[in-house]
């Protein structure tokens, strides 16, 4: 009769409140050594496991540095970035509450808002003409001492400022809505370019 193999994971001396983990291992390989035509090295087994484990963590531990180092870089940019990639919010004060007042006798249905509207743009951007330093007795003599390559919108702005003195010099000129909108939104576009709305 073969003896029966007995595992024994505590040694009789010791005590039950302390586990010797090492103890254990070498009572499971004993035992299955003991096994006829059986042989186990659980310590070969559980180094591999430690050192696989050790690998894991090592690239774990470098993984979440890498992604720390990335949070770190997203939380640091430059505050030029962030104002090129943020935009602008519109400009508050006394010129873009003037500007929003003209946009608002567009929305009317009336000819004399439009015209009244095409006028008052024309004013706000002869004064930011004059606060931009350009010269002259009239708007038509600032217009005249720009340079094409100082204000892109120059054209733009001669064919609204024509409007406005047709409206200026005959009483009697009939203002389309499509002409004073295509005027205000000329007037916009060089108010923009000057910087005085956004």
């Amino acid at each position: 009769m073969i003896p029966t193999p007995t595992l024994n994971l505590f040694s009789k001396t010791s005590e039950l409140n302390k586990f010797d983990f090492s103890n254990v291992i070498a009572q499971f390989t004993q035992f299955f050594n003991s096994l006829p035509g059986f042989e186990f090295d659980f310590s070969g087994i559980l180094a591999t496991w430690k050192m696989i484990a050790f690998v894991i963590t090592v690239l774990l531990s470098m993984i979440f540095m890498v992604i720390l180092m990335k949070l770190r870089h997203l939380t640091t940019i430059e505050p030029s970035i962030i104002e090129e990639l943020t935009p602008p919010e519109p400009a508050k004060g006394p010129l873009y509450a003037r500007w929003s007042e003209i946009l608002k006798h567009m929305d009317s249905a009336k000819e004399a808002e439009w015209k009244f509207a095409v006028i008052e743009a024309d004013k706000l951007t002869d004064l930011v003409l004059q606060r931009a330093g350009f010269q002259g007795e009239t708007m038509g003599d600032r217009m005249l001492s720009i340079q094409e390559e100082q204000l892109i919108s120059l054209g733009d702005l001669w064919d609204a400022h024509k409007i406005r003195n047709r409206l200026v010099h005959d009483v009697d000129y009939f203002l389309r809505y499509t002409e004073a909108k295509q005027a205000i939104d000329r007037y916009e576009k060089a108010l923009r370019e000057l910087g005085a709305i956004s």
